[in-house]
């Protein structure tokens, strides 16, 4: 593995996100999933005794690339009737209202409409490919593809994360809102599970092989806050969207954040701030004992999570 790259935290903070050019907020949403690239450089295996697959992932250029490609297109949704042929397509779909589920929603659309536009390679055989042993459904597969480029098939595995990060940085300290969930524990859930899948059943075009599997984890990362100098982790893709939190307790902390300028976000703003919410809401989401509930916040345009201790087992609002 090479060395970590150390760079200044400041130098990557993504305030000119280029998703926040578009108006419509599933645009805004559509656009993000696509610019954001994969929180991975390469994929870390954690499984090595357990004999799986290959695992892949695309490169922040790959995701550039087919973020410029799709630029047009995004424009006309975001200032034409067809923006409905989106929200018919996300809203259409199963538990529309949970991030993972729009999500996956979201690059689906992305996969179908820009292959219809011969703007990819990628041909959608088939989503949410149940899995069984014998009767019982032991999981599913979220993405199985055509790469006409390339003349194989893909499975792509999604997910959408949104970490904190504590000392030393490692990926099984990478922590969500679920203190049980950690980027260690996702990839090694991913590899030893559903990659493992070699022959997959499909509706339309029956048996199929998979050639390659790729992991798309993206998200949004979360540094402690008045981190100064962060040293990236050679695996930790540098463009990655990162931001701040802070422990809910430390009053230090949040003596240098103006309280009553803060703003409790939507559940889907974890994708990107929705400006019509400014004012619908009260400035803070106070729990009785009147100290900040766990969860994202807004100063401005500002994103920052007020987090517990790591130890405090908190309910996955994710």
């Amino acid at each position: 593995m090479s060395e970590p790259i150390a760079q200044p935290f400041s130098t990557y903070l993504i305030d000119d996100a280029p998703w926040d050019v578009y108006q419509r907020p599933y645009v805004r949403d559509l656009a993000y999933v696509l610019a954001c690239p994969n929180v991975l450089t390469e994929w870390l295996d954690f499984a090595p005794h357990q004999n799986t697959h290959t695992v892949s992932v695309h490169s922040a250029h790959f995701w550039q690339s087919q973020f410029a490609v799709y630029q047009q297109r995004l424009r006309e949704l975001d200032s034409t009737n067809d923006y409905q042929a989106l929200t018919r397509y996300l809203l259409k779909r199963p538990s529309p209202n949970r991030l993972g589920f729009h999500f996956e929603g979201l690059l689906s659309f992305w996969l179908e409409d820009g292959f219809a536009r011969e703007l990819h390679p990628y041909e959608t055989l088939a989503n949410n490919v149940q899995l069984f042993n014998g009767k019982q459904t032991t999981g599913e597969l979220d993405l199985i593809l055509y790469n006409h480029a390339e003349n194989l098939v893909e499975h792509w595995e999604l997910a959408i994360k949104f970490f904190m990060g504590s000392a030393p940085f490692e990926p099984e300290n990478w922590v969500g809102i679920n203190s049980k969930d950690n980027l260690q524990r996702k990839m090694t859930h991913m590899q030893t599970k559903q990659f493992r899948t070699v022959w997959v059943d499909t509706e339309k075009h029956g048996q199929i092989k998979i050639d390659k599997r790729y992991g798309v984890i993206k998200g949004r990362f979360f540094l402690p806050i008045n981190t100064c100098n962060f040293t990236y982790p050679s695996w930790l893709t540098p463009s990655f969207p990162i931001h701040e939190w802070c422990d809910k307790d430390d009053s230090a902390s949040l003596s240098t954040i103006d309280i009553t300028a803060l703003r409790a976000a939507h559940y889907i703003e974890w994708f990107s701030k929705r400006d019509f919410y400014d004012d619908r809401q009260s400035p803070l989401n106070n729990s009785k004992n009147d100290i900040l509930k766990t969860g994202l916040y807004f100063a401005g345009d500002r994103p920052i999570v007020i987090y517990p201790k790591q130890t405090e087992q908190v309910e996955n609002k994710l």
